[in-house]
């Protein structure tokens, strides 16, 4: 595999930077060259956060191109429209559907696009394909909201053609969080896999 190229983007204090950070060295267990590369943008004021994670055989920089990401993985659905354009044709976005409404829209000055309308941008817009579902939801079920980032990764590791093998991560996964948190990941990240299998029919 020459090169994989996965976005990923949310808002300051949803796990952006961590769920980069698995991934990278996820990839980098299993062989290959990895670069990462992350705007935090206002990230400790609830603004926007991007973190590239790129692997493969010949990874020479950090930023995915325009037009050449695999993947978007969004803990936030209008973030995903925000970087639409880092999505080569064909590619996949994997979204937490929970919206973090921003203080213009809950001042009433402006208004938060519906995620049916999010997801048909994503399709028929940019002919890109969409796993979305409650990411949060799953994480308080799971035993505490901060794993959101964790169940997003489990059902990226379902995405078709994902090079990178579902139980490796899952280890990285236990070596990455504190030892009193490593079950209540083990299940988030489980429910993660379960979402985007159901949602994939697979």
């Amino acid at each position: 595999m020459k090169e994989y190229n996965i976005v990923i983007t949310g808002v300051g204090g949803q796990g952006v930077l961590t769920a980069a950070n698995i991934l990278g060295w996820a990839a980098l267990r299993a062989g290959y060259k990895v670069r990462l590369g992350e705007v935090h943008g206002m990230s400790q004021r609830f603004g926007s956060v991007i973190s590239y994670v790129r692997f493969g055989e010949n990874v020479y920089g950090s930023m995915v191109p325009e037009g050449k990401g695999d993947v978007i993985l969004a803990f936030e659905p209008v973030e995903a429209l925000r970087y639409i354009n880092y999505l080569k044709e064909g590619g996949m976005v994997v979204v937490n559907t929970k919206p973090i409404v921003p203080v213009q829209v809950s001042m009433g000055k402006a208004s938060y696009p519906k995620i049916e309308d999010i997801k048909r941008i994503v399709e028929e817009d940019f002919k890109a394909k969409w796993i979305g579902f409650n990411a949060e939801k799953l994480a308080l079920e799971a035993g505490h909201v901060v794993t959101t980032n964790t169940v997003l990764i489990g059902a990226l590791t379902q995405v078709p053609e994902f090079p990178l093998d579902a139980e490796h991560v899952r280890e990285v996964i236990k070596l990455s969080v504190p030892p009193k948190a490593v079950d209540i990941n083990m299940k988030a990240f489980d429910l993660g896999i379960k979402a985007a299998k159901e949602i994939l029919g697979l």
